[in-house]
């Protein structure tokens, strides 16, 4: 059994540069992929959007704009 590479990032209206991102997860590796995007209160929807069109991946929000590290930090 191969478990999932983990990959966090930080999100906040990302609009098309989170689709981009996502395309190029599963093909950047071998392994598979988990995906947790900490949204710091997108308005676009796109990490919404993008978690329900992507098994692998997670949507968190983080209640807010907590900045970078803090996002980082609640999604690890």
């Amino acid at each position: 059994m191969t478990t999932r590479l983990p990959v966090v990032t930080v999100t906040y209206s990302p609009g098309d540069h989170l689709r981009t991102f996502i395309d190029t997860l599963p093909g950047s590796t071998t392994r598979p992929v988990g995906l947790v995007m900490a949204d710091n209160g997108s308005t676009d929807g796109a990490p919404e959007a993008a978690a329900a069109a992507h098994d692998f991946a997670e949507f968190l929000p983080t209640g807010g704009n907590l900045g970078y590290g803090t996002a980082v930090n609640r999604a690890v």
